[in-house]
């Protein structure tokens, strides 16, 4: 004879710990629409626009007084562009537009996930989608915003340098992408494996 077990409910400090979590996910939304709302402002303003380039070691020198200058290689630097070209522009303006809208997407997938441990319902399959979202969404999300800020510095040092200088490097990690599928992609075989074991012995003893 079988008997509906009762739902798993989160001790005291478990559930104040997911409570700051869902909390802290929105203090992360709302701190990150605010500095991409202030860079696009920045980007569409009227003054120079500081833009973060990525160099592929670019030869330069340091002046270290009367004695001469030191040479070094330059792997970034920050210039300050007084004119974009239109497709930097809008990849300027679309970049924190692609990362406020990443984050939120994240937080409200991590939140939904939070809130329903906190009902006592950990392993289901509305959750592995959460989590499958969630992880899908920032490797996407954030390697277009990436994509955005290559853009942008690129054609901000090719009009500066009237294109004496096309700096055509796209700053991209590979290994950090590798080990965020990677431990996504765990995450979310844990709870597709914990949802299939707990609808097997749901109701059971």
């Amino acid at each position: 004879m079988s008997r509906a077990t009762s739902p798993y409910v989160p001790p005291r400090g478990d559930r104040w710990s997911l409570w700051a979590f869902i909390v802290a996910g929105a203090v992360i939304t709302v701190w990150t629409a605010a500095a991409g709302a202030a860079r696009i402002i920045e980007v569409l303003g009227p003054g120079p626009v500081p833009v973060e380039v990525q160099f592929a070691g670019a030869p330069a020198e340091i002046a270290t007084g009367a004695a001469g200058s030191l040479p070094v290689e330059v792997e970034s630097a920050v210039i300050r562009a007084t004119e974009l070209p239109g497709v930097s522009l809008a990849a300027g303006v679309a970049g924190p537009i692609v990362t406020v809208l990443t984050t939120a997407t994240i937080a409200i997938c991590l939140a939904l996930l939070a809130y329903s441990t906190l009902s006592g319902r950990v392993f289901s399959r509305r959750n592995t989608r959460l989590v499958t979202t969630a992880v899908l969404t920032g490797l996407i999300g954030f390697s277009i915003a990436n994509l955005c800020s290559t853009m942008l510095a690129n054609g901000a040092v090719a009009w500066a340098t009237d294109r004496q200088l096309d700096n055509l490097v796209f700053a991209f990690e590979p290994a950090t992408y590798i080990a965020v599928a990677f431990a996504g992609g765990l995450i979310a075989a844990v709870f597709a494996i914990g949802e299939r074991l707990q609808r097997d012995t749901e109701g059971l003893i």
